[in-house]
């Protein structure tokens, strides 16, 4: 399991990076990318078959760049560099996923109604 992150607001991201995202080259930033899949399963209400598991490929991206970091060795600060990944991924980066998976992306999120929906049952004790 990875460990958790915070999760910050592009308005935090625009704030905490600024210098980073406005003057790239400063930092000696470049982007990376990374695909990652979103997975929910499509539960059988009646219990009889196995769920059937739905995965999305979605892409990341992140601006790596090289900052300045202080630390304390031996009692003295020292300021030495140290690489950080800022996330930029935004509403734009998986717009081809409704093109190229758009009856995946639908049953997708019907799966996750459905999810909901059978959750919300057996929290009731209806099931």
């Amino acid at each position: 399991m990875a460990p958790p992150v915070p999760v910050y607001s592009l308005n935090d991201i625009k704030s905490k990076y600024k210098q980073q995202l406005t003057e790239p080259e400063k930092y000696q930033c470049h982007l990376k990318s990374i695909t990652q899949h979103e997975c929910t399963f499509k539960p059988d209400p009646n219990r009889i078959n196995q769920p059937e598991i739905i995965c999305l490929p979605f892409k990341r991206i992140f601006q790596r760049c090289l900052i300045d970091t202080k630390q304390k060795i031996d009692g003295k600060k020292v300021i030495s560099k140290k690489w950080i990944n800022i996330e930029i991924t935004n509403n734009q980066t998986n717009k081809d996923l409704l093109i190229t998976h758009g009856n995946i992306v639908k049953e997708f999120m019907n799966a996750e109604q459905e999810f909901k929906k059978l959750m919300e049952i057996e929290s009731d004790g209806s099931l």
